[in-house]
């Protein structure tokens, strides 16, 4: 019985690991359609994406994954906790993916694709009226996903799972509110504060291609395996791939280069964590990041926490100087530090300084639930969307394109539901740093000098080598000792800014 049980867990993995290579392939074409891609190749990637997407689907749903399934839970101690964990998400996803039919599948894959190469041209245009009836087509499809997995209360719910196991509609919500209750006067005070941040770097030009050969010796230096990943130029940041073959992208802005810098080390967060998972385990679920805001708390953490420090300003600014060194004449290393955390009522979200982020976030979250709810329509995204910009940030879009409702690729891609992870990775971020600072006195020190490698691996051991093994909660337990909540990170934030801005 237990030689069978083992032959059977052995056939499970390896046709999960046929999925999760399926995975792979979707994962790069997507990434050559956002990087390489001519113009004209839109309809053929979809179909390409398609074809993926369905095959993939069909070797996950096969009736013999459902009875190796089976025969794995009744194993009775004849596997180990690991393989327990494996087969718990394994079936969890096999369920999920079951309720989906075939046709649907493939149709949100091509409709994703279109609808994403409507977006660039449309964003580029500021034009939602060309944008909205693809739009409309993807909204449609994905409420019957989301039907198809089955929800409690509203279908949003369902489509939050698929990125933040556990998480609704009502605790995400229950954590937002108490983030605004002390983000929005803390922001208030800051903006209003007499110590104001120096831009002497707006006036002159840094060249896209000196900000990139910066980035790519900054993330190297600090631990990213080059040899295992790679930095492109995208119209949207990402980061893609997997262990192996890690992509990282970043847009640049010849008259910003905070903008490439720090999206360059955000992707970078994701990257090491792709790049930290179990080597042993790759291809099946506890090689697979345990949620999309866990990873996100690693980005977030990378680019924040770390990244726009005093300390780690003073270890890179040098080098810095040395390859902008007329661009910056006259702007010392704490002049720096406080124009990359400068707090202002912004417009676009990944250019928005990190205590107002949040802000972008809650609407957004907003706005996906009042559409699914059936509050909103697509039609009504424009107007709604400068409404609670206005609300939240005090500023008014002057267009629908880049600093509109068509900034972000998320919608155009289907990821309805992923907005939220951002913050809950804002909140991880600071539960684990306030433990990461406790077991390691010195780690101030160590970013001053340019030592990241404990950092590093810290995050491997309590973070990245996990993978889907525990829950997000369990995780952060075993991690700081207590679940997910804000107090910690919302502490470091009235710490931080009320520190910068001499409140």
């Amino acid at each position: 019985m237990a030689s069978d049980i083992r032959d059977s867990y052995q056939e499970l993995t390896k046709v999960f690991k046929q999925y999760s290579t399926l995975g792979s392939i979707s994962s790069v074409l997507q990434w050559d359609m956002q990087v390489n891609m001519p113009p004209k190749g839109a309809e053929k990637r979809a179909n390409e994406l398609a074809l993926v997407s369905g095959l993939a689907h069909e070797r996950l749903t096969s009736k013999r994954v459902g009875e190796l399934i089976e025969t794995c839970k009744s194993a009775n101690g004849a596997l180990g906790e690991a393989e327990r964990a494996n087969v718990r998400e394994i079936s969890r996803d096999y369920d999920r993916a079951t309720k989906v039919p075939q046709e649907l599948v493939e149709a949100l894959s091509r409709q994703r694709s279109l609808t994403h190469d409507v977006w660039g041209r449309a964003r580029e245009k500021a034009d939602f009226g060309m944008f909205a009836p693809e739009l409309e087509k993807l909204v449609e499809l994905t409420k019957q996903l989301a039907e198809a997995y089955g929800h409690d209360g509203t279908p949003y719910n369902a489509l939050i799972d698929e990125y933040e196991a556990g998480a609704t509609v009502a605790s995400l919500t229950k954590m937002f509110d108490e983030m605004k209750v002390v983000t929005v006067p803390l922001a208030e005070k800051v903006i209003n504060s007499k110590v104001k941040a120096k831009f002497a770097f707006e006036k002159n030009r840094f060249t896209a291609e000196k900000q990139k050969a910066f980035g790519e010796t900054l993330i190297e230096k600090i631990g990213f395996d080059k040899q295992g990943g790679r930095l492109d130029t995208s119209i949207h940041p990402f980061c893609s791939g997997g262990l192996g073959d890690v992509r990282l992208t970043t847009r640049y802005n010849e008259h910003a280069p905070q903008q490439a810098i720090f999206g360059i080390i955000h992707e970078m967060g994701h990257g090491l964590y792709e790049q930290g998972v179990a080597k042993e385990t790759y291809g099946t679920p506890l090689s697979e990041a345990l949620s999309y805001g866990i990873h996100e708390s690693q980005s977030r953490m990378w680019e924040n926490y770390i990244g726009r420090s005093l300390e780690f300003w003073k270890c890179f600014y040098p080098q810095l100087t040395s390859v902008f060194g007329n661009e910056l004449a006259g702007m010392s290393v704490e002049d720096w530090v406080l124009a990359v955390n400068h707090v202002e009522r912004s417009l676009v979200r990944v250019e928005a300084d990190e205590l107002t982020y949040d802000l972008h976030i809650i609407l957004r979250f907003e706005i996906e639930r009042d559409l699914f709810a059936g509050v909103i329509s697509v039609s009504d995204l424009p107007k709604v969307w400068n409404q609670k910009i206005e609300a939240y940030l005090g500023i008014t879009p002057p267009n629908d394109g880049k600093e509109g409702v068509l900034q972000d690729v998320h919608w155009s891609g289907g990821s309805f539901g992923y907005f939220p992870s951002y913050s809950v990775g804002n909140i991880a971020a600071g539960q684990l740093w306030k433990k990461m600072h406790a077991d390691m006195p010195t780690m101030s020190a160590k970013i001053e000098k340019g030592e990241f490698a404990d950092i590093l691996a810290w995050l491997r051991e309590h973070v990245h080598r996990h993978g889907r093994r525990y829950s997000r909660d369990d995780l952060m337990k075993m991690a700081t000792g207590k679940p997910l909540g804000t107090q910690d990170y919302l502490s470091y934030l009235e710490e931080k800014f009320s520190s910068l801005y001499q409140l």
